[in-house]
């Protein structure tokens, strides 16, 4: 059962003051740090669950304990049992069977669940494309250098597909810049790091918004990305890590340098996205 401990405050050369001190001294007033947070029984018992889950003393694929169960081990009411159920349900700690021989089973949040939590993140806290394309620029070069060390063949068949459809959609622009962004995926999926290729997953759709600019995708610049596509694949191919990394870096910089140049009016459409 959820048992309230109370906590001495430290203070002055190793003193304790407890809550129930005289409020007028001076050492009560100083010991008070601001509002204290009660959590709902709920969210204790999710805490307390997902812990065991993250430490491993509940494995995947593991049933917990029945409703009943919980309520009795946590002296907690069926509602509350749920309620803690629901949570980690929506944090992808468990999937909930119904009907008989159902239950709540453990599973770790896999890779779409992060995704997904990022982009809500991102898309609702509204950044400015500068944010989105400093982080392109961090993130990008050191995905191509990282690709160029892992990339299998499977990889490079995927980035020459999405190369050769790149090319077949030259005259289709929003086909292109589609395109376009999964070939930036494939090379990030190349790296074999599920941190970054969740991150990267979880901004396609700004980065897709932030390209779709008016006047901003002329003949000439598609024909400059495929060019440098080529080049970045080459050195990935390659295993140039040092080469990879140098055209990433340029590519990305490149576009970093166009935005710089435009007015501010011209840029409203991407900015809708803020993101």
């Amino acid at each position: 059962m959820v048992k309230c401990t109370r906590i001495p405050l430290e203070t002055g050369a190793h003193e304790e003051t407890s809550l129930s001190a005289d409020p007028k001294s001076d050492e009560a007033r100083a010991s008070v740090t601001g509002p204290i947070e009660v959590f709902k029984a709920s969210e204790l018992l999710a805490g307390r669950l997902r812990e065991q889950i993250l430490q491993g003393q509940l494995q995947e694929g593991a049933p917990l304990p029945t409703e009943r169960d919980l309520g009795h081990q946590s002296g907690l009411g069926r509602s509350s049992v749920r309620e803690a159920l629901r949570i980690l349900e929506n944090q992808g700690f468990v999937s909930i069977r119904p009907g008989r021989g159902g239950g709540s089973i453990v599973q770790l949040p896999d890779r779409a669940d992060v995704e997904t939590s990022l982009e809500h993140f991102i898309r609702g806290r509204r950044f400015r494309l500068r944010a989105l394309i400093e982080t392109r620029e961090a993130i990008e070069p050191a995905s191509a250098r990282l690709a160029a060390r892992h990339r299998t063949s499977a990889d490079i068949e995927s980035l020459e597909r999405l190369s050769a459809a790149l090319g077949a959609a030259f005259d289709n622009i929003p086909e292109f810049l589609r395109v376009n962004i999964e070939w930036h995926l494939a090379v990030v999926t190349a790296t074999h790091n599920d941190l970054l290729i969740a991150f990267m997953r979880a901004i396609a759709q700004a980065v897709l918004t932030a390209t779709d600019l008016e006047d901003f995708n002329s003949d000439e610049v598609r024909t400059a990305t495929l060019k440098i596509h080529r080049r970045i694949l080459d050195a990935i191919i390659a295993g140039d890590e040092e080469a990879a990394v140098r055209r990433m870096r340029r590519h990305v910089g490149s576009y970093a340098r166009l935005v710089a140049t435009r007015p501010p009016e011209s840029l409203e459409k991407s900015t809708k996205m803020e993101l």
